[in-house]
């Protein structure tokens, strides 16, 4: 039987990643409320986490459609004693939305209100049903409006006349979605009652996606500290020399802290030049940023309970390393680790040496793990796309494309000539090299967006495909994952520029210093995982005095592009972190050349098709 040749991992992580965002930009488009309307769903959110459905609180996406459907009934119904009363929507989420839209009117309807007359003795019920088709018009010529805001929406009220309210009353009777529950005297909604086998299907089709995605984030977070930990450990032990480990650690954060200072001065110039903010409109901003208000007063709440400089630093020393590893606490983690190294050190080689052996041989196993794990990763990027692109803002991202495109920009020259003129010039290291190594890493950062998730994955492209020494890479990377966010820092510069420019505030050059600064400091000791961004964004804004209600706004305003940005900066900062890691490794003469680690993998792959051979029957 011929040699069977296997397409690399880079490139079918790349095909997932390709595939999941197809499917989602079509799942965007097609998919929506009234899809799920049609199959019975008429809260789909409930639907598929299998609560049940309440009430809308707040206005139900794209109410548009549902309300042109009740305009169009109102159109059409003649009152009068006999009328048999407007029909129910067939769709069950157009249902969804008029019963929020009328159920302020006069609550839960009566089972009595339902067999009322439409008309009393002395009105025939064309006032009631004038009056409620001037509220829909005016409530559809608000929604055609292009600025207008969700947010602004009101359910209706009841009319002050005693007499039209009543009959009003028995116009909006037919449409409430909703029923007493005898048990508990309450309103509870109906609306996923008609759903059944076929909207079954798609729950669990997104369920189980759903569920892979995050199968594998984690099956990478249960990875990360185990690895970690023992590679760390074999480093720092096998390094004999304090003298050395400091070198490595002095240069680690001296080069971290220069590449996160350009950063933010890339951001901080292409916001300045171009001026996204300058394209976005007032009524624009508060449109898009009316949505997510409350989320982002809830960032901003998180943010002001931050601790100082000093306790982040004082925090670096874990008060219990179990706890610490219990709790996935990198930074803690990693001190632990290399004082665990140094103290292996310490020891005679009699004693020290069947504990080292042991941490290595952990290590060893981890590493096959992190083998096994990858086989899933291009499937598991497949899922996370998908739900990603499907869920995304298109309405949002078109509104502020000039300043995504900015942090985009931003982000590109850092990962395409920064990094790569650095390696070239410092490292002797080239492009195709570089990119072709860390392929797999990127991919997996920008689809689950954490520098912590992607660790593992980041170790074994540095140490298998750069050639990174293990005692380099397993010092510098875990480092890098919790003090290097090279774009997380340039997208705080473009973001707090944008702002202010949203709102013409000045921004003279000692502010812009002080972005530089806080934006670098913020980084120290911020966990790698997603929308922690934001949270440093508040604080660099908070350093240039910009009041709170502009950071409210400002914060809402890019919140709806904020995942997909995330992505992107999470790529960038794990790119920085192996560009350092191989810099640093080859100042030490700990990186091997490119020959030596294509042998190294041919002689790997070699031996797994040996193994396979063996294995399967003839």
């Amino acid at each position: 039987m011929g040699e069977r040749k296997r397409l690399a991992l880079h490139w079918r992580i790349m095909i997932g990643l390709g595939l999941g965002a197809l499917v989602g930009i079509v799942l965007n488009l097609t998919w929506g409320p009234y899809t799920w309307g049609a199959l019975g769903v008429g809260d789909p959110a409930a639907y598929r986490k299998g609560r049940p459905a309440l009430r809308a609180e707040a206005p139900p996406a794209d109410p548009g459609p549902a309300i042109s459907w009740l305009d169009g009934e109102i159109g059409q119904y003649s009152p009068g004693r006999g009328a048999s009363g407007l029909p129910r929507p067939q769709n069950a989420y157009t249902g969804r939305v008029v019963d929020w839209f009328l159920r302020d009117l006069f609550g839960a309807p009566s089972p009595d209100s339902l067999q009322e007359t439409p008309a009393s003795e002395n009105r025939d019920g064309q006032p009631a049903l004038d009056w409620l088709r001037t509220q829909v018009a005016s409530t559809l010529e608000t929604l055609r409006n292009p600025n207008a805001s969700l947010r602004a929406l009101r359910p209706l009220q009841a009319p002050v006349d005693a007499s039209l309210s009543r009959e009003v009353g028995w116009l909006v009777a037919q449409l409430e979605q909703a029923r007493l529950d005898p048990g508990e005297g309450r309103v509870v909604s109906t609306a996923n009652s008609e759903a059944g086998p076929v909207a079954a299907v798609p729950r669990f089709v997104g369920n189980l996606n759903e569920f892979i995605g995050k199968l594998f984030i984690r099956s990478l977070q249960f990875i990360a500290v185990p690895i970690v930990l023992f590679s760390l450990v074999v480093g720092a032990s096998s390094l004999g020399d304090l003298r050395k480990l400091g070198r490595i650690g002095g240069k680690t954060v001296g080069i971290y802290i220069t590449t996160t200072a350009i950063a933010i001065s890339v951001g901080l110039v292409l916001a300045t030049v171009v001026r996204p903010g300058s394209f976005v409109p007032e009524s624009t901003r508060d449109r898009v940023a009316s949505d997510y208000l409350g989320e982002a007063a809830q960032r901003l709440g998180e943010a002001q309970g931050r601790r100082s400089a000093w306790d982040v630093l004082l925090d670096v020393m874990p008060k219990n390393p179990f706890e610490a590893l219990a709790r996935g606490e990198m930074l803690q983690v990693v001190f632990f680790s290399i004082i665990l190294g140094v103290g292996l050190t310490m020891l005679p080689r009699e004693r020290g040496g069947p504990v080292i052996r042991m941490f290595d041989a952990l290590n060893d196993v981890v590493i096959r793990l992190v083998h096994a794990i990858m086989l899933a990763a291009p499937y598991a990027v497949f899922a996370l796309l998908v739900k990603v692109v499907a869920e995304l803002g298109l309405d949002v991202l078109r509104a502020l494309i000039a300043y995504s495109l900015v942090v985009i920009g931003g982000l590109a020259i850092m990962a395409l000539v920064v990094y790569p003129l650095g390696l070239r010039l410092l490292a002797g290291v080239g492009y195709r090299r570089f990119f072709r190594a860390i392929a797999p890493a990127q991919l997996l950062a920008f689809s689950s967006s954490s520098s912590n998730a992607t660790l593992p994955v980041t170790l074994e492209c540095a140490q298998e495909r750069l050639g990174v020494s293990e005692e380099v890479s397993s010092f510098v990377l875990p480092l890098g994952a919790t003090v290097n966010m090279d774009g997380t820092a340039l997208y705080q510069g473009v973001a707090t520029v944008f702002i202010a420019q949203m709102f013409n505030l000045p921004l003279p050059f000692s502010d812009q210093l002080m972005i530089v600064l806080t934006a670098t400091l913020a980084s120290i000791g911020t966990a790698g995982v997603p929308g922690v961004g934001l949270l440093m964004l508040i604080i660099v804004m908070q350093a240039v005095n910009m009041p709170t209600a502009v950071m409210t706004v400002g914060v809402a305003t890019i919140l709806g592009v904020d995942r997909l940005l995330d992505m992107c900066r999470t790529t960038v900062n794990v790119t920085g972190d192996l560009a350092v890691c191989t810099v640093v490794a080859r100042s030490e003469g700990e990186l091997a050349s490119e020959q030596d680690v294509v042998a190294r993998l041919q002689g790997r792959d070699m031996l797994d098709d040996d193994q396979s051979t063996a294995e399967s029957p003839d």
